[in-house]
């Protein structure tokens, strides 16, 4: 029996060299064919060694148990790899856990010692390989990553620090793992498990940071590292057990897969409101790949990586947490039927204790002044709580836009057209949002003339047969924010006329030549609004016959009803001179656009939809007012 297991041995020996060449054969291409074939080739030998050991496992050697449960793990994850139903994969590692909970002791230290690194990969390998609305609670992704971290808990209580599983591949990056998929991606899509979820990844991402050096001290020491090779033949050199060759498949800790991974996990901190670990997050991320990739001379955090995807990406979800803070307290000072309760804000954000990483040149960057002028705790703060003023809310503004533009210097408009849109509507957004702080009547407008430059310059660029969708959504925006900027240039109409005073030194050919000036403007810009709108609407119209559909989507529902709503409220806005007719006429349109959207409502309301929405009631009680209005003026005053 020594005999076919010595064979076995210097076999598998053999077998881990190949595999070890086939995964990591360059490629310039990541979706090349010839890394594809190669994972067909991996697991054609993963089959082959995982059959030969398991015709061992009758002899009761636990080295080949272990072998066998690692070729068979290895080659569940290969059917995850190539997106095959994930039922083979399961039913594989269900097979090597039934195994080792049946034939394995893990109160004893030397089968602890032995299986617990398989286990922890097997159980973590479960979690991706089940799927996210499993219904059996026993079977659940949470269940399996439950039971991977109860076995790190139990080897860190009994094993001292001296001392590593003999199957290295729990401490590996997840590479297998759909590609290094956060797992609060791919697991954690089961919103009421979410809290569960993010500690299950939190506690992932603090292991490989923990264990990446000893990895590398590992690939290093048994030559991995330098492309030593490893015999095991006992006529040839002194054995090697069968840890050694565990080794052999292990990958280096990748900094941009984990970055990638903790910037993902940022998302979940900004949905619990969470704020300071969220930033935690995104400024260790960006520390730790900086530190990877970056030269020591380089003028600033990330200048070496920008215009890369990985920098792209995480800039991205720094820009979107920056503009949600800048969000939220644009919402709290407009008193938004959205507000965000203040008891649910992270007013006292905790930093710091998630990874433990010195970040401090992250933060500066992201603060915008030096650590000298500014303490280490007030960044923290105002990078991690909504702004309840101007200048607070301008830094998030630079930062958004700083971020924002690292984003599109990989995501451009002419290259990666989806996300660019993306980007783009967030900009001017982010103008949107920093106005409502701005006390500042003409820097007002100023700010919503470019969010409005930036959607209509988009607008421009896209062709509307490709980039349907986003058009329209662009269309409701830009609409949006031409009726803001009138409404701006109202605003500065009324304290013009304010401003004026018998005493005042202006002559009233100028007051009245100025307010006719602004009166046009006004005028001009709600005509532009109600244009957009009409676009809108227009975009939905059939093709054949150019009429309107007889149901909207229920997606696009509130959007159709909200274009009626406001294209009313600007024709009954509209500034008129002259006799009483001209003023009838706006008031005529303005009420029937009310009366289109009741009637759109009401319709759909009939039809099954929801439609739950205070405008359609404002619209029916506003056809009643106008109505009587337009009775009330008489017309050859």
């Amino acid at each position: 029996m020594d005999e076919k297991m010595d064979s076995f041995y210097t076999e598998a020996a053999k077998s881990f060299k190949e595999l070890y060449q086939l995964e990591f054969a360059p490629s310039n291409d990541p979706k090349s064919s010839a890394i594809f074939a190669n994972k067909y080739k991996i697991r054609g030998i993963l089959i082959a060694q995982a059959d030969k050991a398991k015709a061992l496992l009758a002899t009761g050697n636990l080295d080949a148990a272990l072998l066998w449960g690692f070729f068979t793990a290895k080659l569940a994850n290969n059917f995850i790899e190539t997106e095959e139903p994930r039922v083979e994969a399961r039913n594989r590692l269900l097979e090597v856990v039934k195994f080792c909970e049946s034939r394995v002791d893990l109160e004893t230290r030397e089968d602890l010692l032995k299986f617990s690194g398989l286990l922890q990969y097997v159980y973590n390998s479960l979690a991706v390989a089940t799927e996210v609305d499993a219904k059996d609670g026993e079977q659940s992704a949470l269940f399996w990553l439950e039971k991977a971290k109860s076995i790190y808990e139990k080897f860190k209580l009994m094993i001292d620090d001296s001392e590593r599983p003999e199957c290295w591949e729990s401490l590996a990056m997840l590479t297998t793992l759909l590609e290094q998929d956060c797992l609060v991606k791919e697991v954690y899509e089961n919103k009421s498990e979410k809290q569960k979820a993010a500690e299950f990844c939190l506690e992932t991402l603090r292991r490989q940071l923990q264990f990446s050096p000893v990895v590398d001290n590992l690939l290093s020491t048994y030559g991995v590292a330098n492309q030593k090779e490893i015999r095991v033949n006992k006529r040839d050199s002194v054995a090697v057990s069968p840890s050694d060759w565990l080794v052999s498949s292990l990958q280096r800790f990748d900094p941009k897969d984990w970055a990638n991974n903790t910037a993902a996990l940022s998302e979940y901190y900004v949905e619990t409101e969470e704020f300071g670990k969220a930033l935690e997050c995104l400024m260790t991320a960006r520390t730790v790949v900086c530190e990877s990739f970056q030269n020591g001379n380089s003028s600033g955090l990330g200048h070496n990586l920008n215009g890369t995807k990985l920098w792209a990406d995480i800039s991205w979800l720094t820009s979107e947490y920056s503009l949600g803070l800048l969000e939220g307290g644009s919402k709290v000072i407009l008193g938004s039927r959205f507000t965000i309760d203040p008891e649910l804000v992270d007013t006292s954000p905790s930093y710091g204790n998630l990874f433990n990483q010195d970040t401090t040149k992250a933060l500066q960057e992201a603060y915008g002044e030096p650590i000298q002028d500014t303490g280490l705790t007030t960044m923290i703060s105002e990078l991690s709580i909504m702004p309840k003023a101007y200048p607070a809310a301008a830094r998030l503004f630079r930062w958004t836009c700083r971020s924002l533009s690292e984003a599109l210097l990989y995501y451009r408009l002419d290259e990666r057209c989806t996300e660019a849109i993306k980007l783009i509507r967030a900009h001017a957004s982010a103008y949107g949002f920093l106005a409502t702080f701005e006390a500042d009547l003409p820097r007002k407008c100023c700010m919503q003339k470019r969010r409005v430059d930036l959607l209509e310059d988009l607008l421009a660029q896209l062709n509307p047969r490709f980039y349907m969708l986003a058009c329209r959504t662009i269309m409701s925006e830009c609409a949006e924010a031409l009726t803001a900027l009138r409404d701006l240039n109202e605003e500065k109409m009324k304290r013009t006329t304010i401003r004026t005073s018998p005493t005042s030194s202006l002559s009233s050919t100028n007051i009245v030549a100025e307010l006719s000036k602004l009166a046009k403007k006004v005028n001009g810009l709600g005509l532009r609004a109600l244009e957009m709108y009409k676009r809108l609407l227009d975009s939905f119209l059939t093709p054949a016959n150019q009429r309107e559909p007889d149901l909207y989507e229920e997606e696009w529902l509130p959007h159709v009803l909200m274009a009626h709503f406001y294209s009313a409220r600007l024709h009954s806005k509209t500034i008129v001179a002259g006799a009483p007719r001209n003023r009838v006429e706006k008031l005529n349109l303005a009420m029937k656009a009310y009366e289109k959207m009741v009637e759109i409502a009401d319709k759909h309301a009939r039809s099954g939809y929801k439609v739950d929405m205070p405008e359609v009631e404002i619209a029916r009680e506003m056809t009643q007012l106008l109505a009587g209005q337009i009775a009330r003026t008489p017309l050859d005053a």
